[in-house]
């Protein structure tokens, strides 16, 4: 005889292992805001901004192709912004004790589709080293790409400033509370499923009736000794 799962079935399932559900959501919950709070190292962020404009020397009037040249050269300028010719001065100006590479990790470049402004995002355990980070790598990058293509076609547009008090941007606690209850509600509600499922006991005279279609004659009650 073919079983299906009916609301009923499944609110009674629910019901039957509520305390466990409810014991691993806000087990999972606390879990999460431990780690977040004490195994996690906050990251805060510094944004410059830097704008590829027309060479100095060309005319005043600009014409679309001078701006799709610019357009152009933003992905080239992408690139230069991250390779060892620029973060190997940044390192070395600022004295960083971290490697090239490494340095690169927290770094991001880009910029919204035909636009010619590059944002320079830095990422660091220190709000101040992120901006003097960013500002540096806007600073020398402005530099050698005019050692490098021969253009003064970079300037600054907007420096990384993170004010007196920024906020970290991860981790972010209440995302990963609610995540944690809701891995926990999701694991309580798969045993409690599980364990139903497993359990092929009959333990009511309705579900003798339900699955073995025969009527009930009688009960034995149980004593307590």
């Amino acid at each position: 005889m073919e079983e299906t799962l009916n609301l009923e079935d499944i609110l009674e399932v629910i019901k039957k292992h509520l305390s466990l559900i409810v014991i691993l959501t806000l087990l999972f919950g606390a879990l999460a805001a431990f780690v977040t709070a004490f195994l996690m190292t906050p990251q805060y962020e510094a944004n410059t901004q830097v704008l590829v404009s027309q060479s100095e020397d060309s005319e005043s009037s600009v014409n679309n192709q001078e701006i799709q040249a610019s357009l152009q050269l933003v992905n080239t300028y992408r690139d230069i912004i991250t390779s060892p010719a620029v973060l190997d001065d940044v390192v070395s100006n600022l004295e960083l004790n971290q490697s090239t590479s490494e340095l690169a990790n927290q770094i991001t470049v880009n910029n919204q589709d035909q636009s010619q402004v590059i944002t320079i995002t830095v990422t660091d355990e220190l709000a101040v080293n992120a901006e003097a980070i960013a500002n540096e790598v806007a600073t020398v990058f402005q530099t050698r790409v005019a050692e490098v293509m021969n253009v003064n076609n970079v300037s600054i547009l907007a420096p990384a400033d993170v004010g007196e008090d920024p906020s970290p941007v991860s981790p972010q606690p209440m995302i990963n509370i609610a995540i944690g209850l809701i891995l926990g509600a999701l694991l309580g509600l798969g045993i409690a499923f599980l364990r139903a499922f497993l359990d092929k006991r009959l333990k009511t005279e309705e579900e003798i009736q339900k699955h073995l279609d025969l009527p009930v004659l009688g009960t034995v009650a149980k004593f307590e000794k």
